[in-house]
């Protein structure tokens, strides 16, 4: 395991659960030698990713609240679906919309438009939530590749089939292809009860997925309006178009403070 890895594997142990860890705790969960411990717990504190509040405990640092403002005022995604998710918000008329990244193999809301919403959900900023259920991750596992597909079904078993997609690898498949040719997903309480969400995948330009747009609302028993959906997909190729302008923007930007190196003959 290298440096890097035992540093992340500190601040692993964090969770709202457990928010605060003393030098023995962690010393004690991760295995590490007690000096070892306290040399990265002290590299963690100097960097701010930490922070001691007494009686050798400590929490996590005002590092990350630097980083997290970084995020919000910088992300391509963020950026790309400022404008369009409160258009979108507006024209619905009702309900929340989440947007949500892909995160190893789990998806993260990072933005909720509006912020303030009369109910409440799972999906918050800065949660991550498993791939299998409800339509802002399952409409993202959908447009996987195969062969990430075929790991996670290998890894997941239980999960996928308790999810409803399938306990054999053909009718993953099925299902996901269903999901493809439709171009959303629509679930009902599968993350909060009575509480429907409409999912449209997000791609970067090279056709990868990278994040969906989700309509959630209260009512487990309403019809499903295609015009939803509809509205989605044009949102979520907008967000595409916008997340290109802003890559293709950082191109020329550092095209532009690239020196020109002369060439330089042989032999002069």
């Amino acid at each position: 395991m290298s440096s890097l890895e035992r540093l992340l594997s500190i601040l692993d142990l964090y969770s709202e659960a457990e928010p605060i860890w003393t030098l023995e705790e962690i010393t004690r969960e991760t295995g590490y030698a007690r000096s070892t411990a306290y040399r990265y717990v002290k590299e963690l504190c100097d960097s701010g990713l930490l922070i001691s509040i007494g009686k050798g405990a400590h929490v996590l640092g005002p590092r990350f609240i630097e980083f997290d403002r970084l995020i919000r005022n910088t992300d391509p995604l963020l950026m790309a679906a400022q404008n369009i998710m409160p258009e979108l918000h507006q024209e619905f008329g009702e309900g929340v919309l989440l947007l949500s990244s892909l995160y190893g193999d789990k998806v993260l809301c990072i933005h909720q438009e509006p912020l303030i919403s009369d109910f409440i959900i799972s999906y918050t900023r800065g949660r991550p939530m498993p791939l299998f259920y409800g339509a802002t991750a399952k409409i993202i596992l959908a447009n996987l590749p195969e062969r990430r597909l075929v790991k996670l079904f290998l890894n997941h078993r239980i999960e996928i089939a308790k999810a409803g997609l399938g306990e054999e690898w053909e009718d993953f498949k099925e299902h996901l292809a269903e999901m493809r040719r439709l171009g959303y997903c629509i679930s009902k309480s599968e993350v909060d009860l009575g509480v429907v969400g409409v999912g449209t995948a997000i791609f970067a330009d090279n056709k990868t997925v990278i994040g969906s747009l989700t309509h959630v609302v209260q009512g487990e028993g309403r019809d499903f309006d295609e015009m939803i959906s509809d509205r989605l997909i044009d949102g979520c190729n907008r967000i595409s178009i916008e997340i290109a302008k802003i890559l293709d923007a950082h191109d020329d930007l550092i095209d532009s403070y690239s020196p020109v190196i002369p060439f330089k003959k042989s032999g002069s």
